[in-house]
């Protein structure tokens, strides 16, 4: 194979520096931190020059941000670890203005400015391997699916050569400074600026080869501070009317989390080695985007801002006009007694107890056909219309009724409109109710097992047959259960 070398660079292993395909505009001043590697907090004001990186806390701004945003950005270089600062070359000792990413160290060439070769990525591949020694190989002819450079005598072929050749090539990698072998449990092979990991978990998607972490590897030895690094990452990018999100809290030990979507407060737990929080979508939210806004704050009390859009899908809702016996209709009170038993009602689901209680999926508190599905859309004859934000399930007066997960009783009584309620706190501001029920089976304090008997069937309160009336809640707004069956939050 034939490479074309760009006048004027030698490509040496020891001494190359590094090299830029196209020019950059100079670099712009960033914020100065005590450590290139303290984080900062997020900016109070929109700055369309910078970009501010939470997971991190560090901006990226100037030259290198037109570079990293020209050259494959986040997938290629990976998030900022520090702020731009002077730091000392390895390969010719002098100063230089540098930026670390996970993946790569940027470098600022005033020598070259005006020039393609005044941003260059560091040698991090030739600093990683100092005191290594690659055989080198023999020569071969190059072909379509090998590559043979005679610069360093070492070959590129396979999976790493479609990665190589896709991702930048020579200009941002660099030269193979050795043939493939197994390291850290993987397959690997060096680079002039990096390291190629072949990632079997992964095959056949676009995460098969990755680079490696060499940025974070050389950050950690300058003795600069390695930043907190924090992910939120909700289960979606849009979620259909109705429906709970799950939002995740990846990376180190925060000092704190707080979180709101739409406005809503959202409760973290611990869970598997992260936080998690759920997120309700009310059944009849505006099919636009929705703010999930997560504030942490680090172990340097700096606070970084997450700020996520979430998309909102339509549901599939049925309508429905009901005829109200009228006998039932005169029996619910007046409208100050219905609107005192809904507050007393919601002053339980607007209740957050700081922990998870159930396990796994939600089960069916009873087997029986779905009269009316989540969301259906009501209008009563006579007057007046409704979001019936439940499940109805028809079965007999009296068949039983059980607790479709662990949860503790935080309300068992009989209303004029729900009837026979059981009100059961799962945590985490998660609630299930059950209404128009004969026979109530538990009281307040019980805490309650999966299958375990809640009430019976019934008629009572504003029912037009035997029937349950089954909901979840997070917070006030009701959610689909049948999510909460087929899903294990």
């Amino acid at each position: 194979m034939k490479v074309i070398r760009p006048a004027g660079v030698c490509f040496t292993v020891v001494f190359l520096l590094s090299i830029l395909v196209v020019p950059v505009p100079a670099l712009a001043v960033t914020n100065v931190a005590l450590d290139p590697g303290d984080s900062l907090p997020f900016p109070v004001a929109t700055d369309p020059t910078r970009t501010y990186f939470p997971d991190t806390g560090h901006y990226l701004a100037g030259g290198f941000r037109t570079y990293w945003q020209q050259h494959g950005g986040l997938a290629q270089f990976g998030l900022p670890l520090s702020e731009e600062y002077t730091e000392a070359n390895p390969a010719d000792g002098k100063n230089y203005t540098v930026q670390y990413f996970e993946r790569a160290r940027f470098e600022y060439h005033p020598e070259f400015k005006g020039t393609p070769y005044e941003i260059e990525l560091g040698l991090l591949g030739v600093q990683t391997v100092v005191g290594r020694k690659f055989d080198p190989t023999p020569y071969v002819p190059s072909t379509p699916n090998h590559y043979y450079f005679t610069e360093t005598r070492h070959t590129l072929s396979a999976g790493f050569k479609r990665y190589w050749d896709s991702h930048g090539g020579l200009a941002i990698f660099g030269f193979p400074i050795s043939e493939e072998f197994t390291e850290g449990g993987y397959t690997v092979q060096y680079f002039e600026r990096n390291r190629f990991e072949y990632h079997p978990e992964f095959s056949g998607t676009e995460y098969e080869v990755l680079l490696g972490l060499l940025g974070t590897d050389s950050f950690r030895l300058t003795g600069h501070h390695l930043p907190q690094t924090f992910g939120v990452r909700p289960d979606s990018g849009a979620v259909v009317q109705g429906h709970t999100l799950k939002v995740r809290v990846l990376g180190s030990v925060p000092s704190n989390v707080t979180a709101s979507f739409n406005g809503q407060k959202l409760t973290f737990v611990s869970q598997a080695g992260e936080l998690a929080a759920y997120a309700p979508i009310v059944s009849n939210a505006a099919l636009r985007p929705q703010l999930l806004r997560t504030e942490i704050i680090d172990n340097t009390g700096v606070v970084r801002r997450f700020d996520q859009n979430i998309g909102v899908l339509a549901g599939q809702f049925e309508h429905q006009t009901i005829q109200l016996d009228p006998a039932v209709e005169s029996s619910l009170g007046s409208d100050e007694e219905q609107q005192r038993e809904r507050d007393r009602d919601f002053s339980f689901y607007n209740q957050v107890t700081p922990v998870k209680l159930w396990s796994g999926r939600f089960s069916w508190p009873l087997t029986g056909p779905i009269t009316t599905p989540f969301g259906s859309r009501r209008d009563y004859v006579g007057g007046g219309s409704e979001i019936h934000d439940a499940i109805d399930l028809g079965v007999p007066q009296g068949t039983p009724i059980r607790a479709p997960q662990r949860g503790i009783v935080v309300l068992a009584e009989f209303q004029k409109v729900r009837g026979g309620i059981v009100i059961i706190d799962h945590g985490l501001g998660v609630h299930s109710a059950y209404f128009h029920q004969s026979v109530i089976a538990v009281k307040v304090g019980d805490m309650l097992n999966q299958g375990d008997l809640i009430g019976k069937v019934g008629t009572t309160g504003l029912s037009t047959g035997a029937h349950l009336h089954w909901e979840i809640r997070i917070g006030a707004i009701g959610v689909d259960p049948e999510e909460w069956i087929k899903r294990d939050f």
